[in-house]
């Protein structure tokens, strides 16, 4: 009794949730995924990041500002003020600030990976939630006709024409069916939850479209926002390294001075004294290089290492890649083999199984025995024409993710 109330439970709880779930297209879910899901805003911070740190790739340092006072000429009190300002070569900050607009498209590529990345699992999880729910109607299909089995073997049993065993066994299959029914439901709540996750909804999302065979997109590999992202990283590490053999070069060093020089001085060959109210000024201009540059070339080094372990990944990713969309493309061939026997003769075998069997369990002329298992032959071919359909459709949004295709 407890096990039952505890089952009726369950079955309202999932009814209720499937009442106030958010109905959705496949495209109206990813369209809300790309505008509500947080890990996508986070990566659009980034790529805002990006932008003010271009900002920060032309930086000539810090100004200096130097006030002098004291007895620096004579016993009188002077002052010097000394402007300075060291500035990076200016290849240096020419690199510097095309590594900035380099990075800022690394970030670009970065953004479009991650939007690839959630409409694939959009995609999937979608196409994951038609499958439960084709799922659920046929599980429901053959719960009715176990009902029926079970009920026609109580009927035979007590007016003796049936066993008991033939009882037992319709009453432990319509249990199983039931039993199924239960983990598909969970199935389907599960997938919501996780669409409701990824679209960043109030709500469990539920599908409004058929579980039907998806068409191939056309699409090239060289869109493959993966391959786009390594590739740019490629350029990025070649310009680090660039800015790097740059700061070989020497810094500019400006200055200015402006002070006081109190005291007699001798101008035109006479001696004429100078208040602090009369003032000297003079410009500075020179250079500044490390004297050890073993610090330098070691980051140097570091980039050139950098760049060759960045072109070794983009080979390696294209090599992944082809080989990704040749299974998958396999996997297809494959899958339209077995779509193809299904629609073209199992599921029409599998409605004249049941039809048959039906007829002839009632007509006295087959047992329980060969009716029992024309059902499971029949629900067996339905249950793997689904499975078959998921497969196909699955390894079709695995291409339209690897072409970038929406």
């Amino acid at each position: 009794m407890i096990c039952r109330v505890k089952i009726f439970l369950l079955l309202l709880a999932l009814i209720s949730t499937a009442t106030f779930a958010q109905k959705m297209s496949r495209e109206e879910a990813i369209h809300a995924a790309l505008k509500n899901n947080d890990r996508l805003m986070a990566e659009e911070l980034h790529l805002e990041q990006a932008r003010q740190l271009k900002k920060a790739q032309v930086d000539i340092g810090k100004f200096s500002a130097t006030l002098m006072k004291g007895q620096y000429n004579t016993i009188q009190q002077d002052n010097n003020l000394t402007l300075t300002q060291n500035i990076p070569f200016p290849s240096t900050l020419v690199a510097q600030s095309k590594l900035g607009k380099e990075q800022i498209v690394g970030a670009e590529r970065n953004l479009a990976l991650a939007r690839n990345n959630l409409v694939y699992e959009v995609k999937t999880a979608y196409e994951l939630l038609l499958y439960y729910r084709a799922l659920h109607q046929l599980l429901l299909g053959q719960d009715s006709l176990f009902t029926d089995f079970a009920r026609a073997a109580a009927v035979r049993y007590k007016t003796g024409e049936g066993t008991l065993l033939e009882k037992t066994t319709a009453e432990s299959q319509l249990l199983e069916i039931k039993n199924q029914l239960q983990q598909n439901e969970t199935d389907i709540t599960i997938t919501q939850m996780r669409l409701q996750v990824l679209i960043k909804s109030t709500k469990l999302i539920d599908a409004t479209e058929p579980f039907t065979r998806r068409t191939l997109p056309t699409g090239s590999l060289t869109n493959n926002p993966t391959l786009q992202y390594e590739l740019q990283q490629t350029i990025i590490s070649r310009q680090m390294l660039r800015v790097e053999r740059n700061k070989f070069l020497p810094d500019l060093e400006l200055g200015y001075f402006n002070q006081t020089l109190i005291g007699f001085q001798n101008t035109a060959g006479t001696e004429e004294f100078y208040d602090k109210n009369k003032r000297f000024q003079g410009f500075m201009v020179g250079v500044a290089f490390p004297l050890w540059f073993a610090p330098q070339a070691a980051r140097t080094k570091a980039a050139y290492y950098q760049q060759q372990a960045a072109q070794k990944k983009v080979a390696y990713t294209q090599a992944l890649i082809n080989q990704e969309y040749e299974q998958a493309l396999q996997e297809l061939k494959k899958n339209e083999i077995s779509l193809a026997f299904y629609e073209q003769s199992a599921l029409q075998n599998a409605v004249l199984i049941l039809s048959q069997a039906l007829k002839s369990f009632r007509a006295g002329e087959i047992g329980y025995i060969e009716y029992l298992q024309s059902l499971r032959t029949a629900t067996g071919i339905k249950l793997n024409y689904l499975v078959a359909l998921q497969q196909h459709n699955l390894t079709i949004i695995k291409i339209e993710s690897l072409t970038a295709s929406y």
